[in-house]
């Protein structure tokens, strides 16, 4: 029971662990490189400064996402019969969403920036709504983090005072 116990307090921090990535990277895009970007991205600049970023970042999370979702899918089982499921629950759209919006949508974008964009209206353009929709994607994944830190503090909680009572 104590090897479980642990694979699922592993899983779940997992799940904390890409939320908090998500958290990071979004936040870093929103506030230090978006508000730089229509003042200094030109079409002689651009892609050095989004296109090897975005690749790795794909790649990256290609391999994250789907063991997040294992991971998502071993919450759901472990708090279907508790007050939580709907962390996991919370999680699908949560997850999903951002993930269609990248392939999609942005996917689109980048594919448009991989090719080469020569005018800076065009640029200028395409820059607001890639801003934009990674944006949308910021403002889920930041509640998907508040949602899921909220789990772990709500199962600390609940740990303790189940300790207090048993003391007792």
């Amino acid at each position: 029971m104590k090897i479980k116990s642990t694979l699922i307090d592993i899983s779940n921090a997992y799940i904390f662990f890409c939320a908090s990535i998500y958290l990071g990277m979004f936040w870093s895009l929103h506030f230090f490189w978006f508000p730089n970007y229509p003042n200094t991205l030109t079409p002689d600049n651009y892609y050095d400064a989004i296109i090897p970023q975005t690749t790795t970042a794909t790649k990256f999370f290609f391999i994250t996402i789907p063991i997040m979702c294992v991971a998502i899918i071993v919450m759901l089982i472990t708090e279907w019969k508790t007050g939580f499921r709907w962390v996991p629950l919370a999680w699908i759209p949560g997850l999903l969403i951002p993930v269609i919006v990248q392939q999609g949508y942005i996917e689109r974008i980048n594919n448009t920036f991989i090719a080469g964009v020569t005018s800076q209206d065009t640029l200028s353009e395409l820059l607001a709504d890639w801003m934009f929709l990674n944006d949308v994607r910021w403002i889920i994944l930041t509640i998907m983090w508040g949602i899921t830190m909220y789990y772990f503090i709500a199962k600390a909680k609940k740990n303790v005072a189940s300790v207090r009572i048993a003391s007792h």
